[in-house]
């Protein structure tokens, strides 16, 4: 009868104490065990291959009229968690990271004419969700049309000058438990009225 007793006490506890160990501890600063990576921004050159930069040509004059068109590029995102677990149950379903906007600010570098200023910073929604330990492309606009229309970058229509930028990238987001988490990256940019082939 006491090793009855003994097991079932045994059978009773042990799912609550593995339930518990498996439960995220309580944050009291509401910082997130999960932590968001940018490991590859993926531009393009003005002929459309691939590249670890953009160029974006401010004029399309390939279409009849010619037209300005928004620069949509790509990002890969990585989640993991901050102190990654050698023994245990893993990540928990809160480590789960879900992206909700974005930031693009610029910083001017460099122009080959009297051109200077950026595009107007800007912010823009997203919707992704990102597992621990999983990847994720998203695709975002780093350039808007109507960016194009205004100066500077309207001032390099129709010319054969450059003006040169950083894209600062902040991506937003909240793991499930609802702490905050971010993460930056950077991209530069090279404006021009590129022909069109």
């Amino acid at each position: 009868m006491k090793k009855t007793t003994i097991v079932l006490k045994i059978v009773v506890l042990l799912p609550c104490l593995l339930f518990l160990l498996s439960c995220d501890k309580v944050n009291p600063e509401h910082a997130s065990s999960s932590i968001l990576l940018v490991t590859r921004i993926n531009g393009y050159t003005a002929t459309g291959d691939s590249a670890d930069f953009l160029q974006s040509d401010v004029l399309e004059t390939a279409m009849l009229p010619p037209t300005v068109v928004s620069d949509i590029i790509t990002a890969t995102l990585e989640a993991r968690l901050k102190a990654p677990e050698t023994i245990g149950l893993g990540p928990s379903y809160q480590n789960r990271i879900v992206l909700h906007s974005y930031d693009v600010r610029y910083t001017y570098v460099d122009s080959t004419a009297a051109i200077s200023g950026t595009p107007a910073d800007f912010s823009g929604s997203l919707s992704v969700a990102l597992d621990i330990d999983s990847t994720v492309d998203v695709s975002f606009v780093i350039v808007r049309d109507q960016a194009k229309n205004a100066p500077p970058l309207f001032d390099i229509q129709i010319t054969n000058e450059l003006l040169q930028v950083v894209a600062t990238i902040t991506f937003y987001g909240d793991d499930i438990a609802g702490n905050p988490v971010q993460a930056i990256a950077y991209l530069t940019i090279f404006f021009a009225d590129y022909a069109d082939v």
